[in-house]
């Protein structure tokens, strides 16, 4: 009798240090997070193949970069960089705080506002009452409206027209000709027939295969839990961190909440959608006890026949993290795409375009644009391993019965 109980204790004890070893292990994975993107995107909030558009008074929190054209409507605001491989176009009392880089055309609307510098590979054109704090380059025309001001040079590759009561802080450098009406304020100095060489269009690479390479890798990580398409979503839900994933579409119902339970460790959560993702009217994603060093990751694939792998939310709709899509994302009026924390959070498209309905927001007020994390391998959650301890204990005391009949007795 006694020496069964020593074996059962020994046993026992056995069974005590792996449940440790298993939470430390959970413990060193889950802190273990590695870069998604390289350095040509991990600063981007939003990234395009397509165009970019954003609705009136939209807010941006971080730099915006399209392979093609971006444009802001009537006072949008971007609070990073704008980087179009085409043409960048801000409505009236638009604003850009960081620099504009378009490679054909930089067209400002009255009243608009750049923080720092404008490059255009081909014409600027700046209505009335805009400011530019930083230098204003443009490959051919630059041309501004009324009571325009520049903080820093200017250089045009041809013809230079400036409005009246302008005021140029700087140099004002033009390849040809300079028209320059009354009233104007020029602190440098004024050169027509410059021979200063205008430097190349900005270029801006297409990261669809980056993005691809991305979104294979997440769904590399594997299936993890099963969200059943006609069903998740359509009540109110709550998920802890770890790998989910659909076999079609995910979508969370009209005003419907779905809640990631971060229980105060650091964690991620990946999605992967084989085909679309949507967020309908007033549904919300919110955090509960999710550390800053977290990560939300929905990975929009596209890859069942027949899908485009395109992002909805409708008006109203809430988001957070990163969505990766291979279609387009698209938002109705007054819809959010948060970061944790600080961070931006964003919206990245690998084949398509971005719109956002008026009065959207991407990235709270002062957020920062960080290095997209995700650990390399999400666990599945403790209790599975706590289920499969437990059938290891029955099944060590359960191959002698003889031992099980002296326990009890």
């Amino acid at each position: 009798m006694e020496s069964n109980l020593k074996f059962i204790n020994h046993v026992l004890l056995i069974l005590i240090l792996t449940f440790f070893a298993t939470c430390t292990f959970f413990s060193n994975v889950q802190a273990s997070f590695q870069p998604l993107l390289g350095t040509d995107l991990h600063n981007q909030s939003l990234y395009a193949s397509g165009y970019i558009t954003m609705g009136a008074r939209t807010t941006v929190g971080g730099n915006v970069q399209s392979a093609t054209a971006i444009t802001l409507a009537a006072d949008a605001i971007v609070g990073g960089n704008i980087e179009a491989g085409t043409a960048v176009t801000l409505g009236v009392a638009a604003g850009v705080d960081g620099y504009i880089q378009a490679g054909s055309t930089a067209t400002l609307g009255a009243s608009a506002t750049v923080q720092d510098f404008i490059q255009a590979g081909t014409t600027a054109t700046l209505g009335a009452d805009v400011t530019v704090e930083g230098e204003l380059v443009a490959g051919t025309t630059v041309t501004t409206g009324a009571t325009a001001v520049i903080g820093g040079d200017i250089l045009a590759g041809t013809t230079l027209t400036v409005g009246a009561d302008s005021i140029l802080r700087g140099d004002v450098d033009a390849g040809t000709t300079t028209t320059i009406a009354a009233g104007v304020q020029i602190d440098g100095v004024l050169t027509a027939n410059s021979s200063k060489t205008v430097p190349p269009a900005p270029i801006v690479t297409n990261q669809e295969d980056l993005i691809t390479s991305v979104q294979s890798n997440l769904k590399s990580l594997g299936t993890g839990t099963e969200l059943v398409s006609t069903t998740f979503g359509t009540n109110d839900e709550t998920l802890e961190a770890g790998i989910y994933s659909t076999i079609n579409y995910l979508t969370i119902a009209i005003g419907k909440t779905l809640t990631l339970d971060g229980k105060g460790v650091d964690g991620t959560w990946v999605f992967n959608i084989a085909n679309y993702l949507s967020f309908a009217a007033d549904s919300k994603v919110i955090l509960k006890d999710v550390t800053n060093n977290s990560s939300i990751l929905w990975n929009v694939l596209g890859d069942k026949t027949g899908a485009t792998g395109y992002t909805q939310l409708g008006a109203g709709a809430e988001a957070r993290g990163y969505i990766f899509a291979k279609g387009f994302v698209q938002t109705g009026a007054n819809a959010l795409i948060a970061g944790i924390g600080n961070d931006c959070g964003g919206a990245y498209s690998a084949t398509d375009f971005i719109e956002f309905g008026a009065d959207s927001v991407i990235g709270v007020d002062n957020c920062t644009n960080g290095t997209v994390t995700a650990i390399t391998e999400v666990p599945e959650p403790a209790s599975i391993w706590l289920l499969l301890l437990g059938f290891f204990c029955l099944m060590i005391i359960s191959r002698d019965k003889q031992i099980t009949f002296k326990v009890i007795k």
